[in-house]
């Protein structure tokens, strides 16, 4: 595709003509040619093997009188204007049209008929034309077919204009170079960088010997007559080469055309076009006494290549520019060497600085609306063929081939389609549909449910607590706590509860033990009813009961103050819902319910929990009334420990995961009496240590634990903890998050006010500790971290509590800090007057929507793939806002995301976390993870943050798969001087999901369209054959599977690395953090929107460039730091190069604006020219430029120097001035803007799971 896009720019751009003569060159020795002034048009080597060559025809320049030297006509225009798809002249124009709904006929266009790629490409962008024209007649029934037919060119230039230098000079010259202001393209707004004042062209140079070195990359496949779009999108382009492909009837290869036409229209040779370049990028090096000795040290030409030149020229500065250029190595990150680069750079920044018609500019009549600008900018050209009906399928970057991953073959369904709407003139304004929430059935009471049966329940559950309480205590003053340091308090401290969750827990636990009085009262009901009246009596059913028991009050049975205490209350007054800050808990994010999504809040649930006994009890028995298997059976069988190092991703996407979910959730464990931790490990320590101990036994014949503890010779188990319940009603058990439930940072800030202070400065900035030794500021240490074990007591804090668990997220946090702190500085520069707390708060709300854009561009869509997020809708937009937020849908995080889904890092770790020198360069040792929870002591050390963020983004993961390091299933927080120590964190999860209630793997198969399976042949088609062999030998039935297991052997969809199944949890739970926040960060809400400039600029962000801001030595890194670094994909480059948010889109203008040569207050209008207006704001001018209808008057009110300095004013009206007339071909634009529309909002009642089964990856 690549080629044959340079083609079509080559068709457009330039053609050169030949005059004609009488004969043909290589017969002028036979008489062919007799005419002196035709003879010197040849330019050939007479011979046996002459090949036939006329000289391009001669131009002249209409500024310049006489010729001096001999220049060549370009007949083409010199403009990026579809002219070599509709033509440059009137009658090819007229020869395309159908004058029917502004059509063209496709076998009219000269390049159509040309085979291979170049006339697909060129018949694939008129059949887009037809398809634009007959959407525009459609909408626009009044306008006439001339109107139809010239805004359908319109568009088609605009989006050949869009496409070349947003999809294709990004991969030809790099995007160092097309990051430069030259090059790069506006975002969410007009350009103003067009100036009449430079002379538009085409060089010489790039004509003849850079664009055709494009011709090398054609494989013979892409020349087939047969060629089509399809072949486009799936042929590999070749490397570039001077070996010729094919030959034209005249004997020419394209390349040795190429070459002689050079040396026809008189181009300099290599080594003087060298000096030209490496002047013009601040480069070393001179053409000057250049010699094949000495030519590969000045030029980057391998030595190999200049041997072969030195057979073929006398002399270095003979040889050919094409030729030298097309021998260098290519540029990292370029498709070709530097001095191909630099021709192509010079031409392209000279097509988009001297085009009036430029699709970006804002100059009357011929600009695009802010509107229809927005939808050009979504094009791409993947879209575009299918737009055009070439092709079904097409990868998201079609001049890249497909591969497995971001760029993996999508049906044109879930690809951008062209948005015509801004171009209906007229529109009459869509009605906005509003989420209607849908009532629950309310079930019928269940009769036996008397109001003296729930008081005598209650009752009992009051005794139980009381004893449960004694008992707590008694133990505690037995036999203590066990230390924070040891490994099962370790894995007690990762999930920590604070007072508050503490408190919660303990007003939940006598809703849940009175709904287990309910239960079992009424269970034995039921058990009397059936011995005295009926033996066929129906037992109650359990989902109308907690259904029923959801809806009961006991608030006046239990007595007394049953609201939790919080350790950090929060003022309790109304939202201001004019704040543009989110509060610290998530309170008042949405001001119809202000609790939701709030910290220390109870998850919510895609399926209703499933428990042993309906209420609390974890799930222990299958469907078939046996014992469910072992969650460490099921860990050493499903999940074994098999190295798959990941292809393409790095170790970032490991711990970039485990970030994000430390900013979305944290399920606190209970913990002893005075805040001690039971000890679990006991077999039978939910009798004797801790009644919410929950415990399993190391199964006979593990290959790695023993199943008897030879120092006790009791039975050995794996200690485990339930989680806190905090439902605070009859019903099922649900457990706390104890985090916000939003993607707001809450791991860098902390998720409640007292956190937050401790951890900020007064200043705006984030309290941090002063490197000891040399190098930026680290994480505020303290000695009040029980589980620490470094060897000065000292560990981290930050706004999560686990961020000391281990040094690779110990070093994102780092990061995130320095941001912040950065951040402050850059705000205090350009807003001196605001004071620690507006500082504070505007970061913060920065830094948040850094999280929000990260994921949801970077992170998610390698996840689960472009079609799982264009299907959950996650897709960012490229510009505009977000207008789908929904006040009435629930932000809360799924207990099954929490609890299973979203554990899916656990399978990319890898035993060592590596380190990288500033040279790419391992620095040994790497750290081991199981020797590095808790021990911050080795992050003291210089540079080594560095070291380890490097070594991340540098580091393949292991692949998301089944397999999983045996460094967290044997040895998760292991103390080496304790055999067998260790914990299976797999089988952890397993335990967990169980004590959640988390049904089993087959009910979220139905829930997500796939089929719920009643064989365990049905599983095939997701989970292979091996991996369901082995599910056979451990559980007894198909719906005994539990969650984790089984969506974590599902193969991944085409393009992500999880399966269907995981896809649609984590993607629905990620559609809810969007929909439901009203921070999000895209969001139109007027009181909270960032404005359309921050908006800009926060778009421009990616985790590398914040990991780089924040390294100590910035040093080069790839610009995706989630893709392991390739040398022409990702190739590392300089920190400094990549896109840096301007914080001037925050300066605030206190003092009024500088327009022209005025100040403005705020509020107030000025004109620092004569055709453009600017508004003065807050965020500073707001210009546009004028649609001038009357030149006469301009120029009576303005003087005419000021006129033609406005590139605005001289477009319109400078020819009243100058008296020149209008050159070359432009059909009169039709007249007048659309108004204002608005975009219809669909309904959301019921999201609607789609079917993930066709993007599955094949066998």
């Amino acid at each position: 595709m690549l080629p044959a896009w340079g083609q079509l720019l080559a068709n457009d751009l330039y053609e050169v003509g030949q005059l004609p003569i009488s004969g043909k060159c290589c017969q002028r020795e036979a008489g062919g040619i007799k005419d002196p002034s035709e003879l010197q048009q040849c330019f050939v080597r007479a011979g046996a093997d002459c090949k036939e060559y006329k000289r391009s025809a001669p131009g002249f320049d209409a500024e310049v009188c006489q010729k001096h030297v001999r220049e060549q006509m370009n007949i083409a225009s010199a403009y990026i204007d579809g002219s070599g798809l509709y033509g440059s002249t009137r009658h090819e124009f007229d020869q395309l049209r159908t004058y029917i709904s502004g059509g063209v006929k496709v076998e009219s266009c000269r390049y159509c008929q040309v085979s291979g790629a170049t006339g697909a490409l060129h018949r694939a962008l008129l059949q887009q034309h037809n398809n634009i024209g007959e959407q525009l007649a459609h909408i626009n029934p009044d306008w006439s077919e001339e109107d139809v037919f010239l805004e359908s060119r319109r568009i088609i230039t605009a989006t050949i204009q869009h496409i070349t230098y947003n999809e294709f000079l990004p991969l030809v010259l790099g995007q160092e170079t097309t990051a430069k202001e030259s090059l790069r393209l506006t975002a969410e707004k007009h350009s103003s960088n067009y100036s009449s004042s430079i002379r538009a062209g085409i060089y010489n140079e790039f004509a003849t010997s850079a664009m055709p070195a494009f011709w090398s990359m054609y494989p013979p496949e892409m020349l087939s007559q047969k060629s089509s779009a399809h072949e486009l999108l799936s042929i590999a382009a070749l490397q570039k080469s001077l070996v010729p492909s094919q030959t034209n009837d005249e004997g020419w290869s394209e390349l040795a055309l190429a070459v002689h036409r050079g040396r026809d229209h008189g181009i300099a040779s290599y080594v003087h076009a060298l000096d030209i370049c490496a002047r013009r990028f601040d480069q070393n090096g001179a053409a000057a006494n250049v010699t094949f000795d000495n030519l590969a040290q000045l030029t980057n030409i391998p030595d190999e290549h200049v041997t072969s030149l030195r057979d073929i020229y006398q002399n270095a500065e003979d040889i050919d520019l094409l030729v030298g250029a097309m021998l260098e190595d290519p540029a990292v990150g370029a498709l070709f060497g530097p001095t191909i680069t630099c021709l192509l750079t010079t031409q392209f920044e000279l097509l988009k600085q001297t085009d009036r018609f430029w699709y970006e500019n804002e100059i009357p009549p011929s600009s695009f609306s802010l509107e229809q600008l927005k939808s050009i900018r979504q094009t791409t050209l993947s879209g575009l063929l299918c737009g055009s009906h070439q092709v079904n399928t097409a990868q998201s970057k079609a001049f890249i081939r497909e591969d497995n991953y971001l760029n993996s073959v999508l049906d044109c369904t879930q690809l951008p389609k062209f948005d015509l709407r801004p171009w209906k003139v007229n529109a009459e304004e869509e009605i906005h549909l509003e989420h209607v929430e849908v009532e629950p059935d309310t079930k019928e009471a269940i009769k036996e449910l008397s109001p003296e049966l729930i008081e005598a329940a209650v009752e009992r559950a009051k005794q139980e607590l009381e004893e449960r309480k004694r008992f707590e205590y008694e133990v505690w003053r037995a036999q203590g706590g066990i230390s924070a340091r040891s490994p099962d308090g370790t894995a007690a401290s990762f999930s920590k509860a604070n007072l508050a969750a503490l408190s919660l827990a303990n007003s939940s636990l006598i809703f849940e033990l009175a709904s287990n009085e309910i239960v079992k009262s009424l269970n034995s009901i039921t058990r009397r009813k059936r011995q005295i009246f009926n033996p066929n009596q129906n037992a109650f059913n359990r989902n109308e009961l907690t259904d029923t028991l959801q809806t009961v009050d006991i608030s006046a049975l239990i007595g007394g103050n049953q609201q939790p205490l919080e350790q950090c209350p929060e003022p309790t007054q109304q939202c201001d819902a004019n704040s543009p800050f989110r509060t610290l808990s998530g309170r008042c994010n949405n001001l119809r319910n202000p609790n939701w999504g709030k910290s220390l809040t109870t998850f919510s649930r895609l399926l209703p929990a499933q428990y042993e006994d309906g209420i609390s009890a974890p799930r222990v028995t299958g469907v078939t009334g046996t014992p469910l298997p072992n969650p460490r059976t099921i860990s050493t069988t499903i999940h074994p420990d098999i190295s798959n190092l990941h292809t393409r991703y790095s170790l970032m996407v490991m711990q970039f995961a485990q970030f994000v979910d430390h900013d979305l959730t944290l399920t606190p464990i209970h913990k002893g009496f005075h805040e001690s931790i039971p000890s679990c490990r006991p077999c039978n320590s939910r009798q004797t240590v801790h009644p919410e101990c929950n415990p399993f036994p190391v199964p006979a014949g593990d290959f790695f634990y023993p199943e008897v503890n030879v120092t006790s010779g009791d039975r050995l188990c794996f200690p485990s903890m339930r989680s806190l319940p905090g439902q605070q009603s009859l019903g099922p058990r649900d457990q706390i998050n104890q985090n916000t439930h939003f993607l707001d940072a809450s791991m860098v800030y902390g998720e409640n006010v007292c956190l937050s202070n401790k951890l900020r400065g007064f200043s705006g900035r984030m309290n941090s500790t002063v490197h000891p030794v040399r190098g930026k500021e680290l994480l505020p240490l303290s000695a009040t971290h029980p589980e620490c074990k470094s060897r000065n007591g000292l560990c981290f804090i930050a706004g999560d509590d686990r961020a000391s668990e281990q040094p690779g997220l110990t070093a994102i946090h780092t990061a995130f800090l320095r941001e912040h702190n950065r951040l402050v500085e850059g705000l205090r520069g350009v807003n001196p007057h605001w004071n620690g707390e507006q500082l504070y708060h505007h970061a913060r709300r920065i830094v948040s929507a850094q999280v929000q854009h990260t994921v949801f561009n970077e992170f998610l869509p390698r996840i689960l793939s472009w079609n799982a997020v264009n299907l959950y809708g996650l897709k960012l937009l490229p510009q505009g806002y977000y207008k789908d937020y929904n006040p009435s849908c629930s932000p809360i995080v799924f207990n099954e995301f929490a609890a299973a889904a979203f554990r899916i890092g656990h399978s990319l770790l890898r035993p060592h976390i590596p380190r990288l020198s500033i040279q790419h360069q391992p620095v040994d040792p790497p750290l081991l993870l199981r020797d590095g929870f808790f021990r911050m002591d080795v992050l003291l050390q210089p540079g080594i943050i560095d070291e380890i963020l490097r070594g991340l983004v540098a580091t393949p993961m292991e692949t998301l798969d089944q397999f999983i390091t045996g460094e967290v299933t044997n040895h998760l927080f292991e103390d080496r001087k304790i055999p067998f120590s260790g914990i299976d964190l797999i089988a952890l999860n397993i335990q967990r999901a169980r004590d959640h209630g988390i049904p089993s793997y087959n009910n979220y198969r139905a829930l997500c369209n796939l089929k719920r399976a009643s064989t365990w042949s049905d599983l095939s088609r997701e989970i292979p054959t091996e991996v369901i062999n082995r599910f056979q030998k451990v559980y007894a039935s198909v719906d005994d599977i539990d969650l984790f297991p089984g969506a974590m052997t599902e193969r991944p969809l085409q393009g992500g690395l999880v399966g269907p199944t995981l896809a649609c949890i984590i993607g629905i739970q990620f559609r809810q953090l969007r929909k439901c926040d009203r921070f999000w960060y895209e969001n139109q809400n007027p009181e909270v929107k960032f404005t359309e400039a921050q908006l800009a600029e926060l778009r421009k962000v990616t985790l590398a460039k914040i990991v780089c801001e924040n390294l100590e030595i910035q040093g080069d890194m790839q610009r995706a730091a989630f893709d392991l670094p390739s040398n022409f994909l990702n190739p590392r480059v300089p920190c400094q190069s990549m896109p840096q948010i301007d914080l001037n889109a925050w300066r605030e203008n206190v003092q009024g604006c500088q327009i022209g040569n005025r100040n403005v207050r705020v509020g107030e209008s000025a004109f620092p020219s004569p055709c453009t207006s600017c508004v003065c704001s807050a965020e500073g001018p707001q210009c546009a430029s004028l649609r001038i209808t009357d030149c006469g008057q301009l120029i009576r009110q303005w003087p005419k120097e000021a006129i033609l300095r406005d590139e605005v004013c001289n477009s319109q009206c400078g020819i009243y001035l100058t008296g020149q007339q209008a050159a070359g071909f432009s059909p009169q634009q039709r007249q007048g803007h659309a108004p204002s529309r608005v975009t219809r909002s669909r309904n959301q009642n019921l999201f609607k799971f789609p079917d993930l089964t066709p993007f599955i990856a094949s066998l």
